[in-house]
């Protein structure tokens, strides 16, 4: 419906107005339709359209103007009729606010609106961005002090108390400057353990102190994710700055420092005070943090961060070939390359996380492999079985089923004996270090629990627990798991997949298969974490953690190196979604039949599913007009369009934000919708696929509950033979109208497997590498050159003199090395620089090293430590681009131990850009790096040194 201006204003501008405390009657916050030229704005006398319309000045009217606590102009808002592109107003509404800042020499804001959508021109600082509504009066008054607070040539440091590392102070000067140059989105993936958290809050950190933001809102997808921002972030680097965590709708608003679950936060912004206005306005918020954004942006949570007009970051520590494009489009990232990146790759070259890649141990059991039947039951077993009414020549099931159909108590119990054989242990040798289990499910973590205390009573209970999201105690079991000796053996069922940083996890058990690949990354970040994040090193091998170890007993290692890919995981619809698109299939086919008494009820249903759409949910508000002509009876008389196809495309899409959804009664929804629409297309063999799934379904409704024994009778029906042979397609909407509603009260696990009391053994063993060791003649090298050199030790006079620490001249090296050549080692400084046991230096130093008389020199810390000397004395400030690239110098070099000028203007320099490397720096800079490199060189790898 196309609504003159008047009415747009009336029944939607001045409706979305009040929704943010804006009152168009109340002359002291919002006055319509001020006279821009006849006004004084500076004495705060407005003159209004009945004022001057009729003397002789010039005049301009803006449709509204809203003004600050103290009564100044604040903000201005240009109306158009619905029918119309509110845009068109931009240069009508620039006019205003240049009327108005000629006299007050203060620009104000500009809004444009026509009802469906709202404008917001920061015109100071940003181009015109879309709303999903008005700004609050205290969001306004906010918003332009930071303005007048801003000093862009203010330059503020990168507090070295949160970030120290080289690469995260790159990652956070990447982020500032990003948002300096204007950007509102950002992106950083930063792998597991390298500390992402410490870098949103040094970002944090520096808008604060830039004036840039002054509330701030952390938001994650898990309260153990939400914890680790307001223990290890909030309340360890901003003691003193007003905080809080949010834990439901009624929250402080004068803090300025928050975090929160995006499904806490869901609740909130669709909420709305006794007065009819919104909890939060669009403007609540300066900055966002999104924690594992590849997460948290999708379905109706999407809808929060499109709300919020907030600059907004997201974080996720998924490897950035993994991170969908749709989170890459949402964060506004080109190319597919994230704002800031630091890699496990990189990281453990690094040294900041450890290596998993050496120590994968694959297993499996006879079970596993072989699967179970009949003939595997023991008579004992069988006659069990009997007694249960379970028929034992039915068991028969192939080892993948293990844990969903059926289940061996003995593949637990070799399974926990195979990881208490072969884990790393604490430092004393006695106990299991820190592992963490993945369970399959619920009832598979209890069994691999009771086999800890069956194999293992020594312990009382205490080496292993079980963690799951359903037990009140989970908090305080990760907390000892966490801080306290024991338990040692974590066993979970996807609450530990993410979240929980505990740096002393040395170990980590696979008994369940993954098919995500992002999954699987953040299951394999959980034991990352370096020697250097470790506080208690009794738990830990030999009391250091030099990598951890991975335990795989269902192949996924074999999966991946066959699918690098992994499964590929489209987005799939909503339930919600599925239920509408089945009900327009089935719409479809009554109309092609001519059944117009069916199609008319199924009409009435896709008719109420549209109603039921919560229009308080600013997505679903956006989409008005399209739900208006969708409910229309106009749409099903237009020639010009499909309206089968214009539901599907417009409205199907918002079914995903119908609140009060149960999965459970949505599911079985799906399913008899799925069977009704088989029903009309003859589709037998659906049907009876259908069948057993609905039946089962129905079975594992708890028959004790009065609201379920009232529908017995009916229930019993559906179970029968003689349901389906004659089945209807009333039938099937009758599931749904009868059955469905029942189905939220269906036992947890409908699917109980069988269990079986037997032994099981592991069958069969794999050690996997996935990263080449050393060279097999360096290995060879190395081992011949010690050997002949510890056999000459007792009795070459050179090598007494060089444990004697005496003067070795050039002759003494020579018949060093003529005693060495006799035994077949041609000693050259190459091979020495790749032996592991001396990878830089001379021979000299070489053969020290083999008696403990000499340590060499780490060269990536020399080299590190030797750079940032030289900027801290310099005393300038370089920019992340400029980090970068003395990164790289530092790279290069350490990998071809020198580097000229010339080398700065070739691969990999050139890939910085024309910039680089002049006037990127300076030539003072450029000829005080190759200085330092050159110093170095001869420190590190010149022969003899």
């Amino acid at each position: 419906m196309d609504l003159t201006e008047l009415q747009t204003r009336k029944s939607k501008i001045d409706v979305y107005l009040a929704e943010q405390g804006w009152d168009v009657m109340n002359r002291a916050s919002v006055i319509p339709e001020v006279d821009t030229k006849q006004s004084d704005f500076l004495a705060r006398s407005y003159k209004t359209v009945s004022e001057t319309l009729k003397n002789d000045l010039e005049s301009k009217y803006v449709d509204y103007l809203l003004l600050d606590s103290l009564g100044a102009p604040l903000a201005i808002i240009e109306a158009k009729r619905t029918s119309k592109d509110p845009l068109i107003g931009q240069k009508q509404a620039e006019q205003y606010a240049d009327d108005i800042k000629r006299q007050t020499g203060r620009d104000v804001f500009i809004f444009l609106s026509n009802g469906y959508e709202i404008w917001f021109w920061d015109r100071e600082r940003y181009p015109l961005r879309l709303l999903k509504g008005f700004y609050a009066q205290k969001d306004l008054e906010r918003l332009r002090f930071q303005i007048q607070k801003i000093d862009p040539t203010r330059s503020i440091e990168i507090n070295t108390r949160i970030v120290d590392r080289s690469k995260s102070i790159e990652n956070v000067k990447r982020v500032l400057e990003h948002i300096r140059k204007g950007h509102r989105k950002g992106l950083i993936v930063m792998a597991t353990g390298t500390g992402k958290t410490r870098v949103a809050m040094a970002i944090i950190d520096a808008l604060l102190q830039e004036n840039r933001a002054q509330k701030v809102l952390f938001l994650a997808d898990r309260k153990a994710l939400r914890d680790q921002a307001w223990n290890k972030g909030f309340l360890e680097f901003f003691p003193h700055e007003a905080k809080d965590k949010i834990l439901h709708g009624i929250y402080n608003k004068e803090k300025r420092l928050y975090v929160s679950t995006i499904q806490t936060f869901q609740e909130i912004y669709t909420q709305k005070d006794r007065h009819g206005q919104n909890l939060i306005s669009p403007g609540e918020f300066d900055l966002i943090f999104s924690d594992e954004a590849h997460r948290s942006i999708y379905n109706k949570w999407r809808d929060v961060f499109t709300y919020l007009d907030a600059m907004q970051i997201g974080l996720t520590a998924t490897p950035a070939e993994l991170v969908d494009r749709d989170t890459f489009r949402f964060f506004h990232c080109n190319d597919n390359m994230p704002t800031a990146l630091y890699s496990y790759d990189e990281a453990v070259k690094d040294g900041v996380l450890v290596d998993f890649r050496k120590s994968i141990i694959g297993a499996q059991t006879h079970f596993q492999i072989e699967g179970l039947h009949p003939s595997d039951l023991t008579e004992s077993e069988r006659n069990r079985l009997i007694e249960q009414g379970i028929d034992p020549y039915e068991i028969n099931f192939e080892g993948t089923e293990l844990e969903k159909k059926v289940a061996v108590k003995g593949t637990s119990e070799a399974i926990v004996r195979e990881f208490m054989e072969g884990c790393q242990m604490d430092q004393a040798g006695t106990l299991p270090a820190k592992s963490i289990f993945f369970a399959i499910s619920k009832k598979h973590a209890r069994r691999l629990h009771e086999a800890f205390d069956d194999l293992y009573p020594e312990y009382k209970g205490r080496l292993a627990r079980i963690i799951v999201s359903d037990d009140p105690r989970a908090e305080a079991l990760i907390h000892d798991f966490e801080h306290e000796s024991f338990p040692r053996v974590a066993i979970s069922v996807d609450m530990l997949d993410t979240g929980i940083d505990v740096p002393e996890v040395c170990n980590l058990v696979f008994a369940k298969p993954v098919f995500s690949k992002i999954k699987f990354w953040q299951m394999l970040g959980r034991g990352t974490r370096s020697d250097g994040a470790c506080k208690h090193r009794e738990w830990l091998p030999d009391g250091h953690k030099e990598y951890f170890k991975v335990f795989d007993f269902w192949n996924n290692f074999e999966y991946w190196n066959m699918n690098p890919e992994g499964v590929k995981n489209e987005p799939t619809e909503a339930i919600t979604s599925r239920i509408f698109f089945l009900r327009l299939k089935q719409l479809e086919r009554l109309l092609e039949q001519g059944d117009d008494e069916r199609a008319a009820i199924v009409r009435q249903r896709l008719e109420e599913d549209i109603r039921s759409l919560p229009m308080d949910s600013v997505t679903v508000r956006e989409h008005e007009r399209e739900i208006a002509k969708a409910l229309s009876p106009k749409l099903w008389d237009n020639v010009g369009l499909d309206p089968l196809e214009n539901l599907k495309t417009t409205i199907m899409p918002l079914m995903r934000f119908q609140t009060g959804v149960n999965l459970k009664e949505a599911s079985f929804t799906v399913k008899a919708e799925r069977l009704g629409l088989a029903v009309l297309e003859g589709n037998e063999k659906e049907i009876e696929r259908l069948a057993p799934e609905i039946g089962e379904m129905v079975d594992h409704l708890p028959r004790t509950l009065n609201i379920v024994k009232e529908k017995e009778e009916r229930l019993d029906e559906v179970l029968t033979h003689a349901f389906w042979k004659g089945l209807s397609f009333e039938d099937a909407i009758g599931l749904v109208e009868e059955i469905a509603p029942l189905m939220k009260y269906m036992s947890k696990e409908a699917h109980e497997p069988i269990v079986i009391d037997m032994g099981d053994i592991i069958e069969q063993r794999t050690l996997w590498t996935l990263k080449e060791d050393a060279p097999e003649y360096v290995v060879a090298f190395r081992e011949k050159v010690e050997k002949r050199v510890t056999e000459l030790a007792d009795h070459n006079p050179v090598i007494q003199k060089i444990l004697r620490d005496d003067p070795i001249t050039e002759a003494d090296l020579h018949d060093l090395e003529e005693a060495l050549a006799e035994a077949g080692v041609n000693v050259t400084e190459e091979m020495l620089q790749i032996s592991p046991r001396h990878p830089y230096g001379s021979l000299v130093e070489f053969i020290r090293s083999l008696f403990g008389l000499y340590e060499a020199p780490d060269p990536k810390e020399k080299i590190a430590e030797a750079f940032q000397t030289y900027m801290i004395e310099s005393n300038k400030h370089y920019t992340a681009d400029q980090l970068h690239f003395i990164r790289t110098i530092q790279t290069v070099f350490m990998r071809k131990r020198r580097i000229e000028m010339d080398d700065l203007f070739l691969a990999p320099f050139t890939n910085f850009g024309s910039t680089a490397p002049m006037p990127m720096f300076d030539e003072g800079d450029l000829k005080a790096f190759i200085g330092i490199c050159q110093g170095l060189e001869r420190e590190l790898f010149a022969a003899g040194a």
